[in-house]
């Protein structure tokens, strides 16, 4: 699961050290090694720890909106409590309005099948419209999937759009289509057999793509320091 979130950025992880209120810088690519590190601490010092990522800023091309995401994580001793929540933020560079885009925290606390975490990240604009990846499913399983989130603030709405390949067995989101403009590319699959790709539109339509897997690779992004969710200790004991 780890690899899927591997990109060409850094981040700068700042992990609490024992509940002392110090921290130690180490730069890693992937969040989901912060993630697994936040998890091992909680086992290992057998309290609740939680801590957040934001990601830097993804700017639009007439440079009217910046859009980042941050990722909040709670780790609890015995993993049944791990969850993590994501919210997607765009500020608009002139009057510095910051607006909530989108945030998963209903979905991970549902009274009715909840889920484990969902990451959230900009990934890329086409035009002026914004596409972001929603990465869905149960920690300890392979329970996952992709969704796309798609703004156009220039829309009289200005909401996001969810676009999603067909059920499948597994779906990743590589990005925007390079051979379509206004769609977005997905490599999805059944367990088992290989992948193929297919483009989404607007109108949920995929359309599969003949064309080597490896000829579009992912799309990322680099991230910013983690930092506690508080100025105190993270380590709150069961």
């Amino acid at each position: 699961m780890a690899s899927r979130w591997l990109w060409p950025g850094t981040l700068v992880l700042l992990a609490l050290l024992g509940g002392s209120g110090k921290t130690e810088a180490a730069t890693i690519r992937d969040p989901w090694d912060w993630v697994e590190t936040l998890q091992k601490q909680a086992r290992t010092q057998r309290c609740t720890l939680s801590g957040f990522l934001r990601s830097d800023p993804v700017p639009a091309p007439n440079g009217d909106w910046r859009v980042y995401s941050r990722l909040d994580m709670v780790a609890s001793p015995n993993g049944q409590a791990d969850r993590l929540t994501s919210v997607l933020f765009a500020e608009n560079a002139t009057t510095q309005e910051l607006r909530v885009l989108y945030q998963s925290v209903a979905a991970v606390y549902a009274q009715e099948d909840p889920l484990d975490f969902i990451m959230v990240l900009p990934l890329a604009w086409q035009n002026n419209t914004l596409l972001a990846r929603e990465f869905d499913g149960l920690f300890a399983s392979d329970i996952a999937w992709d969704r796309a989130l798609v703004w156009s603030p220039q829309t009289p709405d200005s909401s996001i759009q969810i676009w999603q390949p067909p059920a499948s067995g597994y779906s990743e989101i590589l990005g925007w289509d390079p051979l379509s403009e206004g769609r977005v590319l997905f490599r999805v699959g059944e367990l088992g057999e290989l992948p193929r790709l297919v483009s989404v539109g607007s109108d949920q339509t995929a359309q599969p793509l003949a064309e080597p897997l490896d000829r579009f690779p992912p799309q990322g992004i680099d991230w910013q320091s983690a930092l506690p969710l508080s100025t105190g200790s993270l380590c709150r004991q069961e």
